[in-house]
């Protein structure tokens, strides 16, 4: 095995998946100018990395039971954050650059919220020594979060070398949640699964009230719909 930590792996893997996502997302927008296709592949793949991966992933570590009061804690979590960004602007009809902050700032909360669960899960995980897989799969699964993350930070025109920041506070969760698993040990599953299952909930509310009404608004149901279906069976 690798005599790295598995916290410092954790952490370096997911600032390369990150940012490998980020990249192909700055390459399609250079060829793509159509915002309301590059959301409605976000929501394509936060839906199937929701129903194909994070949601079987949480009630595998806990129950059903675990994953549904997540799941309703996460929703709450959202309409509470959903609140405090309304509450905090003007009522005036916000542009789509604002639009598209917000919804990159909301995503960096809760996509950081569910890389802590990720390093818990990592630090407990039966994958000793550290096979080559299982790095493979840690970037892999960051590389569709840093292309979800960082389209509409690129709408909204954020700078590169901010994004590249952002990526590495995403990533601090993971380093903070392997230690937290190596200290509580097996106990941190259920745990990680009530987590995970809290940001199964917020990431299904960004996708549905913040996402999906940006690529309809930006395109037409049906163009959105073909592409959400594209995008889901990619991933």
């Amino acid at each position: 095995g690798l005599l790295v930590p598995i916290w410092l792996i954790g952490f370096l893997s997911t600032v390369a998946g990150v940012n490998v996502g980020g990249v192909i997302v700055a390459l399609i927008n250079r060829f793509q100018r159509s915002v309301g296709a590059i959301y409605a592949v976000c929501v394509g793949l936060l839906l199937s990395l929701l129903s194909v991966e994070i949601t079987p992933e949480a009630i595998a570590l806990g129950n059903f039971l675990v994953f549904v009061f997540g799941f309703l804690v996460g929703v709450l979590l959202f309409e509470i954050i959903h609140l405090a960004f309304y509450l905090n602007r003007v009522h005036s009809k916000e542009n789509d650059h604002r639009q598209s902050l917000r919804m990159g700032v909301f995503l960096v909360l809760i996509l950081s919220m569910h890389n802590l669960p990720m390093g818990m899960v990592l630090a407990t995980s039966e994958h000793f020594p550290f096979g080559l897989a299982l790095l493979q799969a840690l970037i892999l699964h960051n590389i569709p979060e840093g292309m979800i993350l960082f389209t509409p930070l690129f709408v909204a025109g954020v700078r590169l070398y901010k994004l590249f920041l952002l990526s590495v506070f995403i990533a601090a969760p993971v380093a903070l949640g392997a230690f937290i698993g190596n200290w509580m040990g097996m106990q941190s599953n259920l745990l990680a699964a009530f987590l995970l299952s809290v940001t199964v909930g917020s990431i299904y509310m960004v996708t549905m009230k913040e996402i999906l009404p940006a690529s309809i608004k930006h395109s037409s149901n049906m163009y959105s719909a073909v592409i959400v279906c594209i995008a889901f069976g990619l991933l």
